[in-house]
């Protein structure tokens, strides 16, 4: 598996409009091929970032994504890291 890592800045500061945010960028994202799972949220020192990290089937589907978002929004950074070790929460 391989992940799409991302940051942005220019979150919104109202919880709503920033929920609004990170839920059109979710149902946008579900689309993508390969997509098993992503998680979205604002950095806890500068709230005006946001961190994204999706988690997809191939490496052909993380550049996809990767040039999907590229193509459609401004001042985003993105790194593809292949998933080495995958550690389930203990019983």
């Amino acid at each position: 598996m391989w992940m799409v890592i991302g940051e942005q800045r220019g979150t919104p500061a109202d919880p709503d409009e920033r929920s609004a945010q990170f839920t059109h960028m979710a149902e946008v994202t579900r689309q993508s091929s390969g997509f098993v799972r992503g998680w979205w949220g604002a950095d806890d020192v500068d709230p005006d970032i946001t961190h994204v990290v999706v988690l997809l089937d191939t490496l052909d589907d993380a550049r996809a994504l990767r040039r999907m978002v590229e193509e459609n929004v401004t001042g985003v950074r993105l790194q593809t890291m292949e998933v080495g070790v995958e550690v389930a929460e203990a019983a």
